[in-house]
């Protein structure tokens, strides 16, 4: 699937913008900080910090600053994208299971579990003498702030908005109103995990309207199919366009007329840490437990 982004530069007089903001904090962070040198808590963080943001980065996301003991991330600023929400809670998520995985490799002082928040919606985005070259500001910011703090270490939190963006992709726990600074009816909801296989219809929608002047794709879709069959050799088809054109959809109904084989899906993401076999490793799951499996 092509994910449309564009870059824009930040106006010199701030501009507003649909963002989605990350927080990140670490959970036991003051009690840490009372019980070491403040030069071994610098040594002991900093490196995984930026191992964390860089995680947050791989996903699309800017890091306009980095606090003592977590950062913010940014996405749609400067480049946006189409599916940011989604890109905000997978970082969230990859950076809670980065902790999880490092502490479960090590016999030492166990890194600090990581609590997060996720909310979507305007900023006001403004030049700085930061690195980013920018900064946000407005409540879209505080309230992913108020989220992370109200999240239990090794949690992610996100805002209604959030979560309807990206049900198609994320699991979630069931919705919460809780109390926060400034915020007495704040919904949450828990990202407990990205879904093993994404609808092919975007945001987890089911179409609605027929499937029209496709006749010249589903034909030779059918025509390459039945050749491969007769011939017993493998084709590679390649249906490309611009976004939005319909390509998802295309595949998706001509799985539906499909009388005999069966079909596995996988699919390139277009963010995160990148394997050039990610496409087969995605539909492998199927391959072992359906009727491929030989059980």
């Amino acid at each position: 699937m092509d994910v449309p982004r564009s870059r824009a530069p930040v106006a010199e007089r701030g501009e507003r913008k649909l963002v989605s903001v990350l927080f990140a904090d670490l959970a036991g962070y003051t009690a840490l900080a009372a019980s070491m040198d403040a030069e071994e808590v610098y040594r002991f963080l900093r490196p995984q910090l930026h191992a964390l943001q860089r995680i947050a980065e791989t996903f699309g996301g800017t890091v306009p600053q980095i606090m003592g003991d977590g950062f913010m991330a940014v996405f749609g600023v400067p480049i946006v994208h189409e599916d940011d929400a989604e890109r905000a809670v997978r970082a969230a998520l990859a950076v809670r299971d980065h902790v999880r995985e490092l502490n479960a490799g090590s016999e030492g002082l166990p890194f600090p579990e990581v609590h997060a928040g996720v909310n979507s919606g305007e900023v006001m985005v403004a030049p700085s003498d930061e690195p980013a070259g920018f900064t946000v500001i407005g409540d879209t910011v505080n309230t992913a702030s108020r989220l992370a703090d109200l999240a239990p270490g090794g949690r992610v939190l996100v805002d209604e908005r959030t979560r309807a963006r990206t049900s198609g992709a994320i699991r979630y726990g069931p919705r919460y109103t809780r109390q926060a600074k400034g915020k007495p009816d704040l919904a949450t909801y828990e990202a407990v995990g990205v879904r093993s296989a994404r609808p092919a219809t975007r945001q987890g929608r089911t179409p609605t309207r027929a499937f029209v002047d496709r006749a010249d794709v589903m034909h030779r879709l059918r025509d390459e199919t039945l050749a491969t069959e007769r011939e017993a050799r493998s084709r590679v088809l390649v249906v490309t366009g611009e976004p939005g054109l319909g390509k998802s959809r295309a595949a998706a109904e001509f799985r539906k007329r499909l009388r005999r084989g069966s079909v596995l899906a996988g699919r390139c993401v277009p963010f995160g840490p990148q394997h050039p076999l990610h496409a087969m490793g995605s539909a492998s799951p199927a391959w072992t437990e359906g009727p491929w499996s030989g059980r």
